[in-house]
């Protein structure tokens, strides 16, 4: 009895006994996993995924990542309108994966979005400083702000600024990982006009941390801040930390708080 319950189950999973490795099996499999939302319980929808990292295993390992990073890509075209309505929705996926992972390592390499690394004409003619080169940047951004021990510093930077985003709201996981990130981001750039507009389009960085893109921007302006005006009151979490601002003056910084706040309530993943 309990066997037969478990196989009428079974049968009844979206995508279960289609066979997925066909181009119309997979549009098969991919409209029922999208109309019954079952990307995440579906037994099928892993399996997939398996297949995926199997099937594009190679491609992944001649640019150095790894099958499951192949997998990922497929999942994010699999999920496309365009997919679905191709002709070969299998065809489709490959070229997808086949575009995402050299741009995505090209976008690590120069620090910039995947969408710009697809585009030759936008990549960096060399790869960008990075952090632990060039640390001088995150003071160069006030130069009344001490320059000893600039290692140590720009990890309490990190570590103060995550602090304090975490109790203004924001996904505690995400955080130190973004926080970690724009801090080595913005190093180099001329300005943090230049910081904000460079970090606020690497939007592949957001999904990967489940933020909505208008969040992740928000994040931007928060953390880098701009040059204040005369007689302005300094915002960027980075400056405010490193001109010696503790966490209980952030916190109490009524003004700031609220705008963290704001922010943090749009974190949805869109």
């Amino acid at each position: 009895m309990s066997t037969t319950i478990t196989d009428e189950h079974a049968a009844h999973e979206p995508g279960a006994d289609i066979d997925f490795t066909t181009p119309e099996g997979l549009r098969q499999v991919i409209r029922e996993l999208n109309d019954h939302n079952a990307w995440s319980t579906s037994p099928v929808a892993a399996e997939l995924m398996v297949y995926a990292a199997q099937r594009y295993a190679p491609i992944a390992k001649a640019w150095h990542r790894s099958a499951e990073d192949a997998a990922v890509e497929a999942f994010f075209a699999m999920r496309t309108a365009s997919t679905l309505t191709a002709r070969d929705p299998w065809a489709v996926v490959t070229k997808a994966v086949a575009l995402s992972i050299p741009a995505e390592t090209a976008a690590e390499r120069g620090l910039i979005s995947q969408d710009a690394a697809r585009r030759s004409s936008e990549r960096p003619t060399s790869e960008p400083v990075r952090a632990g080169e060039y640390q001088e940047f995150l003071f160069d951004v006030h130069p009344h702000a001490e320059t000893t021990g600039a290692g140590d510093s720009v990890d309490w930077v990190v570590h103060a600024t995550t602090v304090f985003l975490v109790l203004t709201g924001w996904p505690a996981r995400a955080m130190r990982t973004a926080v970690d990130y724009l801090t080595y981001r913005v190093c180099g750039l001329s300005s943090r006009e230049a910081a904000v507009e460079t970090a606020g389009g690497d939007l592949h960085i957001a999904h990967r941390l489940g933020l909505a893109p208008e969040a992740w921007r928000g994040l931007v302006r928060l953390t880098v801040g701009r040059k204040p005006r005369d007689g302005e009151p300094e915002m960027g979490l980075f400056a405010r930390v490193l001109l010696g601002d503790e966490l209980a003056e952030l916190l109490a910084d009524k003004r700031l708080v609220d705008a963290s706040r704001a922010l943090a309530a749009k974190t949805g993943r869109r």
